[in-house]
């Protein structure tokens, strides 16, 4: 998305024209649902989530409008949101939402193209299942950055004003969260032996 066009969108905000938010939800609706999904493993949560979030534009004002990426603010926006929701949940609510979870991973994990064999494609499945368990065992705070950062694809950047965090912490969080997942894809496949 082009930085004048979130900047526009930025203005527009702070001046109080609400169709803006309406142009937001249509641009970025659809991915930030996917996020809060991939977080809270529910999608009526995630798009309740979601809403509280175009809320959250209707209500900025200058002095907590975002000074970075519009994008970027959304995702932290989003992602404390969900975070806030998870700590609600009861954890056998929560467990029984992730066991369930396998939906919201179809659209990031794994890439079936009609040239492949039904054999590659259950190995593709297969490998995305076993990257799917790997982050869903992950903390919460690597988890949101792998979905971030991989899944969502934002940049460094956005990555670190959604976590908020400096680019250099965001860059560290990044590269700590991928040593462990292939860590655990590691050791997954060593098991699987």
């Amino acid at each position: 998305m082009d930085a004048e066009v979130e900047q526009a969108w930025m203005r527009r905000l702070q001046a109080g024209d609400r169709t803006a938010v309406a142009e937001i939800g249509a641009r970025y609706g659809g991915e930030l649902k996917l996020f809060c999904q991939r977080i809270l493993f529910d999608a009526a949560l995630a798009e309740d989530v979601v809403q509280d979030v175009l809320v959250k534009c209707t209500a900025s004002t200058e002095a907590d409008a975002p000074a970075g990426s519009l994008r970027g603010w959304l995702y932290r926006v989003a992602r404390n949101r969900s975070i806030d929701a998870l700590r609600k949940m009861k954890p056998e609510v929560r467990l029984s939402a992730a066991q369930s979870s396998s939906d919201i991973w179809r659209h990031g994990a794994a890439v079936l193209d009609s040239v492949t064999t039904p054999a590659g494609k259950a190995i593709k499945t297969d490998r995305a299942q076993t990257v799917q368990r790997a982050i869903e065992a992950m903390d919460d705070d690597l988890r949101i950055v792998v979905i971030l950062y991989f899944f969502q694809g934002l940049s460094r950047d956005e990555v670190a004003e959604a976590i908020g965090l400096s680019l250099a912490g965001a860059k560290a969080r990044i590269a700590r969260a991928t040593r462990l997942l292939r860590e655990k894809l590691h050791a997954l496949n060593d098991s699987a032996i």
